[in-house]
């Protein structure tokens, strides 16, 4: 989670929502004490919707955490081996009962 102070937000308030919107968690602080976070909000209901319906019938769990979003999109994603293709491996997977 970022930390800035109120003046720095002030100044760079554009900034730091497009910083919000792109998934990052912002600390304000004033004189070094947390007053206030900004995060994103999740713009889609029908998304919670479906999430918590996913949820009560047991077919998902839901997070522990919020997402770090750039910290996950600058993670090394695994390669597949070479001749084989994604879809061709959750299929086996599939058949094998995972």
């Amino acid at each position: 989670m970022k930390r800035i102070s109120v003046s720095q937000a002030k100044r760079n308030l554009s900034g730091l929502l497009a910083e919000v919107r792109g998934g990052e968690t912002v600390l304000v602080t004033v004189r070094g004490e947390a007053v206030a976070q900004i995060e994103p909000i999740d713009t889609d209901p029908l998304a919670d919707r479906a999430a918590t319906e996913l949820v009560e019938e047991g077919i998902a769990i839901p997070p522990s955490a919020r997402l770090d979003l750039p910290k996950f999109l600058a993670e090394h994603r695994p390669r597949l081996p070479e001749g084989h293709s994604a879809s061709r491996l959750i299929a086996d997977e599939r058949n094998e009962g995972r």
